[in-house]
C-alpha cells in the first residue's frame, strides 16, 4: 500500500457545487493525493464537468461512472471508489463541502503522531447562505475534548447526538481498518455514514480534534433534507434503527443504549403513520409494529396512548411519564 491519501467523492446532480470542492483540493497545503471522483447517475452536466476536471490532472484526478447511469446510492458508490484507490489512507468529500488549506496536512500529522488510531476527525462547519454555526459534537451535544478515544468510547456518544457524528468531509480513516470492516454498509440510505463510524469505533481507537478544517454547506438540495420533506426518510431510518439494535447486541458497547434506539424506533413508526387521517394512521402503526414483536411488546402503553389521544398529545405525556420515572 502507497503513502498518501485518496480522496473519495460520490457524484450526483453536483453540478453547481462541485467546481468549488475541486479548487479547495487544489489548495491544499499537502500534495501526495489523488482524488476519485464516481458519477451515481447524475441527470445535470455533473459527469462532463468531473471529466474536465479530471481531463486537467491526469495523474490526480480520475472519473469513473457506474455502466447504464445507474443510480445506486452512496454507500455502494462510496464502495466502488475505494476499490479503485491506491492508497493508504482514505479521505471523503462530498460535491458541495470546503476544504480549509491545511485539512489534510494537519490531521496527517496527527496520524504520525498516533499510528495505533484507525480514523481521526473533528467538528465542521455547517454553512448556510446567511449563517454559519460550529457543527455540536459530543455526548448529547455537550462537547468533546481532543484526544484518543478507545472502543466501544464513541458508541453512546455517537447515539446519542446523530447530528454530532463525523462528517465525510472531516474524516481520515486507514484504509485497511476500512477495509476491515467491510467498508459502508450497502443496505444503509441516509445514515451510511454513522453506520461506518459505529463499526470503527467499536473495534478500534479513534482520535478527535476540537479544530474545524471544513465547511459543510447546508441547502434545499441536499439529499438528506430532500428524503425528509419527501418522508422518505422514515423509511431510511427503519432499516437504520433495525441495523444498530442488532449491531448492539454483538458490540462491546453492550446492551445499555438498546432502549434508547427502540423508542426511536417506535417514533419513527408513528412518523410513518402519521400523514393519513385518525384511522388509518392507527392501521398503519399496528401493522408497522407487527413487524417488529419486541417493539410492539415493550411499548404497547404507549401504543395504547396513541389509540386513544393525537399523536402530539400522546408523545407529550408518554415523554412527561418518561422523565417523572427516570428522574
Amino acid at each position: 500500500m502507497k503513502s498518501g491519501v485518496s480522496i473519495i467523492t460520490p457524484l450526483y446532480n453536483g453540478i453547481n457545487t462541485l467546481y468549488e470542492t475541486y479548487e479547495s483540493i487544489l489548495n491544499q497545503d499537502y500534495d501526495l493525493w489523488e482524488w476519485i471522483l464516481f458519477d451515481d447517475g447524475s441527470k445535470d452536466n455533473t459527469q462532463k464537468l468531473a471529466r474536465e476536471i479530471s481531463g486537467k490532472h491526469p495523474d490526480k484526478i480520475f472519473f469513473y461512472e457506474h455502466e447504464g447511469n445507474k443510480n445506486f446510492g452512496t454507500a455502494f458508490t462510496r464502495n466502488r471508489a475505494v476499490e479503485k484507490s491506491k492508497y493508504e489512507i482514505l479521505s471523503f468529500i462530498d460535491q458541495d463541502d470546503v476544504w480549509y488549506n491545511d485539512r489534510l496536512s494537519h490531521q496527517l500529522k496527527i496520524f504520525s503522531l498516533h499510528s495505533d488510531c484507525a480514523m481521526i476527525w473533528g467538528p465542521s462547519l455547517y454553512w448556510y447562505k446567511d449563517r454559519e454555526f460550529k457543527q455540536p459534537v459530543g455526548y448529547k451535544a455537550k462537547g468533546l475534548e481532543s484526544g484518543m478515544y478507545l472502543p466501544p468510547e464513541f458508541i453512546k456518544i455517537f447515539l446519542s447526538n446523530f447530528w454530532g457524528t463525523p462528517l465525510p468531509s472531516a474524516t481520515l480513516i486507514k484504509k485497511k481498518n476500512f477495509n476491515s470492516v467491510n467498508g459502508y454498509e450497502e443496505s444503509i440510505k441516509g445514515s451510511e455514514d454513522i453506520v461506518l463510524w459505529l463499526k470503527i469505533a467499536d473495534k478500534f481507537p479513534v482520535y478527535y480534534e476540537d479544530k474545524i478544517l471544513v465547511k459543510y454547506r447546508k441547502h434545499s438540495a441536499s439529499t438528506l433534507r430532500t428524503a425528509n420533506e419527501s418522508g422518505e426518510m422514515n423509511e431510511w431510518n427503519i432499516v437504520f434503527y433495525r441495523w444498530v439494535l442488532e449491531f448492539l447486541k454483538d458490540s462491546k458497547a453492550g446492551n445499555e443504549l438498546t432502549d434508547d434506539i427502540e423508542f426511536k424506533l417506535y417514533n419513527c413508526l408513528k412518523k410513518i403513520s402519521s400523514g393519513n387521517n385518525y384511522f388509518i394512521s392507527r392501521k398503519i402503526l399496528y401493522d408497522k409494529l407487527c413487524e417488529f414483536p419486541e417493539i410492539k411488546d415493550k411499548y404497547r402503553k404507549d401504543f395504547l396512548l396513541d389509540i386513544i389521544l393525537p399523536y402530539k398529545l400522546s408523545s407529550k405525556i408518554s415523554a412527561k411519564l418518561r422523565f417523572d420515572f427516570f428522574k
